[in-house]
Protein backbone atom coordinates (compact mmCIF):
# COMPACT_ATOMS: atom_id res chain seq x y z
CA UNK A 1 0.00 0.00 0.00
CA UNK A 2 1.28 3.39 -0.90
CA UNK A 3 2.17 5.56 2.11
CA UNK A 4 -0.14 8.44 2.39
CA UNK A 5 1.70 12.12 2.18
CA UNK A 6 0.12 13.66 5.33
CA UNK A 7 1.45 17.10 4.46
CA UNK A 8 0.51 16.44 0.89
CA UNK A 9 -3.28 15.66 2.13
CA UNK A 10 -3.62 18.92 4.03
CA UNK A 11 -2.74 21.15 1.35
CA UNK A 12 -5.28 19.54 -0.77
CA UNK A 13 -7.78 19.57 1.90
CA UNK A 14 -6.91 23.48 2.64
CA UNK A 15 -7.49 24.16 -1.34
CA UNK A 16 -10.71 22.84 -1.23
CA UNK A 17 -11.62 24.93 1.38
CA UNK A 18 -10.44 27.61 0.23
CA UNK A 19 -12.40 27.11 -3.39
CA UNK A 20 -15.55 25.92 -1.18
CA UNK A 21 -15.21 29.79 0.11
CA UNK A 22 -14.47 31.20 -2.79
CA UNK A 23 -17.86 29.32 -4.32
CA UNK A 24 -19.69 30.85 -1.25
CA UNK A 25 -18.62 34.71 -1.13
CA UNK A 26 -19.45 34.13 -5.46
CA UNK A 27 -23.17 33.27 -4.50
CA UNK A 28 -22.71 36.27 -1.75
CA UNK A 29 -21.66 38.39 -3.61
CA UNK A 30 -24.47 37.52 -6.72
CA UNK A 31 -27.02 37.32 -3.71
CA UNK A 32 -26.19 41.02 -2.76
CA UNK A 33 -25.79 42.76 -6.10
CA UNK A 34 -29.44 41.06 -7.06
CA UNK A 35 -30.43 42.42 -3.73
CA UNK A 36 -28.82 45.86 -4.23
CA UNK A 37 -30.53 45.61 -8.24
CA UNK A 38 -33.99 45.17 -5.95
CA UNK A 39 -33.66 48.28 -4.50
CA UNK A 40 -33.07 50.00 -7.45
CA UNK A 41 -35.89 48.93 -9.02
CA UNK A 42 -37.79 50.24 -6.24
CA UNK A 43 -36.50 53.49 -6.51
CA UNK A 44 -37.40 53.83 -9.80
CA UNK A 45 -40.89 52.81 -8.45
CA UNK A 46 -40.98 55.64 -6.09
CA UNK A 47 -39.66 58.04 -8.37
CA UNK A 48 -42.73 57.35 -11.12
CA UNK A 49 -45.20 57.54 -8.32
CA UNK A 50 -43.23 60.62 -6.98
CA UNK A 51 -42.98 59.29 -3.21
CA UNK A 52 -39.14 60.79 -3.41
CA UNK A 53 -38.18 60.39 0.28
CA UNK A 54 -39.05 56.64 0.09
CA UNK A 55 -36.80 56.50 -3.27
CA UNK A 56 -33.88 58.13 -1.43
CA UNK A 57 -34.32 55.39 1.00
CA UNK A 58 -33.91 53.06 -1.28
CA UNK A 59 -31.32 54.23 -3.06
CA UNK A 60 -29.30 54.33 0.06
CA UNK A 61 -29.69 50.49 1.05
CA UNK A 62 -28.76 49.89 -2.38
CA UNK A 63 -25.62 52.05 -1.57
CA UNK A 64 -25.36 50.06 1.67
CA UNK A 65 -25.05 47.21 0.44
CA UNK A 66 -22.80 48.09 -3.49
CA UNK A 67 -20.78 51.75 -2.46
CA UNK A 68 -19.46 51.87 -6.25
CA UNK A 69 -22.80 51.84 -7.89
CA UNK A 70 -23.27 54.91 -9.58
CA UNK A 71 -27.14 54.22 -10.48
CA UNK A 72 -27.79 53.89 -7.04
CA UNK A 73 -26.23 57.99 -6.51
CA UNK A 74 -27.41 59.01 -9.89
CA UNK A 75 -30.99 58.00 -8.42
CA UNK A 76 -30.78 59.38 -5.49
CA UNK A 77 -29.67 62.52 -6.94
CA UNK A 78 -32.63 62.65 -9.31
CA UNK A 79 -35.30 62.29 -6.39
CA UNK A 80 -33.44 64.69 -4.03
CA UNK A 81 -33.73 67.48 -6.91
CA UNK A 82 -37.16 66.58 -7.25
CA UNK A 83 -37.69 67.26 -3.32
CA UNK A 84 -35.64 70.36 -3.83
CA UNK A 85 -32.16 69.12 -1.86
CA UNK A 86 -30.15 70.68 -4.11
CA UNK A 87 -26.43 70.69 -2.66
CA UNK A 88 -27.29 66.58 -1.74
CA UNK A 89 -28.58 66.33 -5.21
CA UNK A 90 -25.71 67.90 -6.52
CA UNK A 91 -23.26 65.51 -4.24
CA UNK A 92 -24.84 62.35 -5.84
CA UNK A 93 -24.99 62.89 -9.22
CA UNK A 94 -20.80 64.12 -8.50
CA UNK A 95 -20.60 60.55 -6.54
CA UNK A 96 -22.07 58.72 -9.60
CA UNK A 97 -20.19 60.90 -11.91
CA UNK A 98 -17.16 59.93 -10.77
CA UNK A 99 -17.63 56.19 -10.25
CA UNK A 100 -18.93 56.04 -14.22
CA UNK A 101 -17.26 58.99 -15.76
CA UNK A 102 -18.53 57.43 -19.38
CA UNK A 103 -21.81 57.09 -18.57
CA UNK A 104 -23.60 60.47 -20.15
CA UNK A 105 -26.98 60.01 -18.29
CA UNK A 106 -25.98 61.93 -15.19
CA UNK A 107 -24.61 64.44 -16.66
CA UNK A 108 -27.51 65.27 -18.47
CA UNK A 109 -29.37 65.30 -15.21
CA UNK A 110 -27.09 67.33 -13.65
CA UNK A 111 -26.89 69.91 -16.84
CA UNK A 112 -30.62 70.21 -16.64
CA UNK A 113 -30.30 70.76 -12.65
CA UNK A 114 -27.52 73.83 -13.41
CA UNK A 115 -30.15 75.57 -16.14
CA UNK A 116 -32.63 75.45 -13.90
CA UNK A 117 -30.63 77.19 -11.15
CA UNK A 118 -29.68 79.41 -14.01
CA UNK A 119 -26.12 78.43 -13.61
CA UNK A 120 -25.94 78.36 -17.80
CA UNK A 121 -22.16 77.66 -17.47
CA UNK A 122 -21.88 74.81 -15.60
CA UNK A 123 -25.31 73.63 -17.39
CA UNK A 124 -23.00 74.06 -20.86
CA UNK A 125 -20.08 72.10 -19.20
CA UNK A 126 -22.04 69.08 -18.61
CA UNK A 127 -23.56 69.23 -21.86
CA UNK A 128 -19.96 69.71 -23.27
CA UNK A 129 -18.92 67.00 -21.11
CA UNK A 130 -21.57 64.56 -23.09
CA UNK A 131 -20.58 65.36 -26.19
CA UNK A 132 -17.08 64.77 -25.93
CA UNK A 133 -18.37 61.15 -24.68
CA UNK A 134 -20.13 60.87 -27.51
CA UNK A 135 -20.67 63.43 -30.80
CA UNK A 136 -24.10 62.16 -31.60
CA UNK A 137 -26.09 62.98 -28.31
CA UNK A 138 -27.81 65.23 -30.18
CA UNK A 139 -30.23 66.78 -27.07
CA UNK A 140 -26.78 67.36 -25.40
CA UNK A 141 -26.05 69.94 -28.55
CA UNK A 142 -29.89 70.81 -28.52
CA UNK A 143 -29.37 71.70 -24.62
CA UNK A 144 -25.90 73.54 -25.20
CA UNK A 145 -27.29 75.60 -27.65
CA UNK A 146 -30.47 76.53 -25.28
CA UNK A 147 -28.15 77.43 -22.54
CA UNK A 148 -25.42 79.62 -24.86
CA UNK A 149 -28.70 81.40 -25.63
CA UNK A 150 -29.82 82.21 -22.05
CA UNK A 151 -25.68 83.74 -21.49
CA UNK A 152 -26.33 85.93 -24.98
CA UNK A 153 -23.91 83.72 -26.97
CA UNK A 154 -26.50 84.12 -30.38
CA UNK A 155 -23.33 82.62 -32.87
CA UNK A 156 -22.49 79.50 -30.57
CA UNK A 157 -26.31 79.30 -29.79
CA UNK A 158 -27.04 78.89 -33.41
CA UNK A 159 -24.18 76.45 -34.34
CA UNK A 160 -25.15 74.14 -31.81
CA UNK A 161 -28.77 74.32 -33.08
CA UNK A 162 -27.27 73.48 -36.35
CA UNK A 163 -25.86 70.60 -34.97
CA UNK A 164 -28.78 68.96 -33.12
CA UNK A 165 -30.79 69.56 -36.64
CA UNK A 166 -27.90 67.78 -38.78
CA UNK A 167 -28.91 64.61 -36.54
CA UNK A 168 -32.37 65.42 -36.19
CA UNK A 169 -33.92 66.99 -39.03
CA UNK A 170 -37.23 67.04 -37.52
CA UNK A 171 -36.63 68.59 -34.47
CA UNK A 172 -39.16 71.46 -34.66
CA UNK A 173 -37.72 73.36 -31.51
CA UNK A 174 -34.45 73.68 -32.79
CA UNK A 175 -35.33 75.19 -36.07
CA UNK A 176 -37.77 77.76 -33.49
CA UNK A 177 -34.63 78.49 -31.12
CA UNK A 178 -32.62 78.75 -33.65
CA UNK A 179 -34.68 81.13 -35.44
CA UNK A 180 -35.31 83.26 -32.27
CA UNK A 181 -31.67 83.62 -32.33
CA UNK A 182 -30.98 84.78 -35.56
CA UNK A 183 -33.75 86.87 -34.80
CA UNK A 184 -31.61 88.77 -32.36
CA UNK A 185 -28.81 88.81 -34.07
CA UNK A 186 -31.24 90.57 -36.77
CA UNK A 187 -30.86 87.95 -39.28
CA UNK A 188 -34.71 87.66 -40.46
CA UNK A 189 -34.16 86.17 -43.82
CA UNK A 190 -32.77 83.43 -41.70
CA UNK A 191 -34.94 83.43 -39.16
CA UNK A 192 -37.98 83.96 -41.58
CA UNK A 193 -36.51 80.50 -43.14
CA UNK A 194 -36.21 78.50 -39.67
CA UNK A 195 -39.70 79.77 -38.14
CA UNK A 196 -41.03 78.30 -41.62
CA UNK A 197 -39.41 74.75 -41.47
CA UNK A 198 -40.91 75.25 -37.79
CA UNK A 199 -44.40 75.48 -39.72
CA UNK A 200 -44.11 72.85 -41.81
CA UNK A 201 -43.44 70.76 -39.43
CA UNK A 202 -45.66 72.05 -37.11
CA UNK A 203 -48.41 73.91 -38.87
CA UNK A 204 -49.98 75.09 -35.63
CA UNK A 205 -47.22 76.43 -33.84
CA UNK A 206 -48.35 79.94 -33.13
CA UNK A 207 -45.13 81.44 -31.61
CA UNK A 208 -43.58 80.56 -35.32
CA UNK A 209 -46.29 82.13 -37.04
CA UNK A 210 -45.81 85.69 -34.94
CA UNK A 211 -42.27 85.32 -35.48
CA UNK A 212 -42.18 84.48 -38.77
CA UNK A 213 -44.57 87.62 -39.05
CA UNK A 214 -42.08 89.95 -37.13
CA UNK A 215 -39.31 88.44 -39.65
CA UNK A 216 -41.32 90.02 -42.51
CA UNK A 217 -41.93 93.02 -41.40
CA UNK A 218 -38.51 93.74 -40.75
CA UNK A 219 -37.78 92.51 -44.18
CA UNK A 220 -40.51 94.41 -45.67
CA UNK A 221 -42.77 91.93 -46.56
CA UNK A 222 -45.73 93.79 -45.12
CA UNK A 223 -48.62 91.62 -47.08
CA UNK A 224 -46.88 87.93 -45.59
CA UNK A 225 -46.45 89.49 -42.35
CA UNK A 226 -50.16 90.63 -42.44
CA UNK A 227 -50.84 86.87 -43.17
CA UNK A 228 -48.91 86.00 -40.68
CA UNK A 229 -51.04 87.86 -37.90
CA UNK A 230 -53.79 86.60 -39.32
CA UNK A 231 -53.15 83.29 -38.35
CA UNK A 232 -51.92 83.96 -35.12
CA UNK A 233 -55.33 86.05 -34.43
CA UNK A 234 -57.55 83.07 -36.03
CA UNK A 235 -55.44 80.42 -33.76
CA UNK A 236 -56.15 82.55 -30.65
CA UNK A 237 -58.14 85.53 -31.07
CA UNK A 238 -56.65 86.73 -27.98
CA UNK A 239 -53.70 87.36 -28.83
CA UNK A 240 -52.78 91.07 -28.38
CA UNK A 241 -49.18 91.47 -29.76
CA UNK A 242 -51.22 89.50 -33.15
CA UNK A 243 -53.78 92.39 -33.56
CA UNK A 244 -51.15 95.17 -32.65
CA UNK A 245 -48.55 94.11 -35.25
CA UNK A 246 -51.10 93.37 -38.20
CA UNK A 247 -52.45 96.88 -37.60
CA UNK A 248 -48.83 98.61 -37.69
CA UNK A 249 -48.42 96.78 -40.76
CA UNK A 250 -52.10 97.64 -41.99
CA UNK A 251 -50.83 101.70 -41.19
CA UNK A 252 -47.42 101.37 -43.37
CA UNK A 253 -49.72 99.88 -46.49
CA UNK A 254 -51.93 102.52 -45.93
CA UNK A 255 -54.85 100.57 -44.92
CA UNK A 256 -55.47 103.27 -41.89
CA UNK A 257 -59.48 102.09 -41.89
CA UNK A 258 -58.31 98.24 -41.34
CA UNK A 259 -55.41 99.52 -39.08
CA UNK A 260 -57.17 101.13 -36.93
CA UNK A 261 -60.01 98.66 -36.58
CA UNK A 262 -57.03 96.48 -35.12
CA UNK A 263 -55.49 98.38 -32.69
CA UNK A 264 -58.45 98.94 -31.50
CA UNK A 265 -58.92 95.44 -30.74
CA UNK A 266 -55.59 95.28 -29.06
CA UNK A 267 -56.38 98.23 -27.19
CA UNK A 268 -59.46 95.86 -25.59
CA UNK A 269 -56.84 93.11 -24.87
CA UNK A 270 -54.93 95.66 -22.84
CA UNK A 271 -51.89 95.77 -25.66
CA UNK A 272 -49.43 98.41 -24.02
CA UNK A 273 -48.98 100.20 -27.13
CA UNK A 274 -52.30 100.48 -28.88
CA UNK A 275 -53.50 103.38 -27.05
CA UNK A 276 -50.44 105.68 -28.53
CA UNK A 277 -50.41 104.03 -32.00
CA UNK A 278 -54.36 104.95 -32.40
CA UNK A 279 -53.37 108.50 -30.95
CA UNK A 280 -50.74 108.45 -33.70
CA UNK A 281 -53.19 107.47 -36.90
CA UNK A 282 -56.26 109.88 -35.84
CA UNK A 283 -53.40 112.71 -36.12
CA UNK A 284 -52.81 111.76 -39.22
CA UNK A 285 -56.30 112.80 -40.06
CA UNK A 286 -56.47 109.83 -42.39
CA UNK A 287 -59.32 108.10 -40.44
Amino acid sequence: MKKVDKDKSLVVRNTGMVNFTKLQLGITDKLLKREAVDWLGKAKKYIERKDYPAAIDACNEAIAIRPDDDEAFKLSGIARMLIGDISDALEDFEKAIQLAPKITDTYYERGYLYYELEEYEKAIEDFTAIIDIDQKQAAAFYSRGYAKYDLGNYKEAIEDFSKNIALEPNHTEAYYNRGYAKFDLKDYRGAMADFTETIKLNPKDINAFANRGESRYHLGHLRGAIADFSTVIQLDPEAANAWYNRGVAQSDLMNYMEALKDLEAAKRLEHPGAQKAIEALIKTGLV
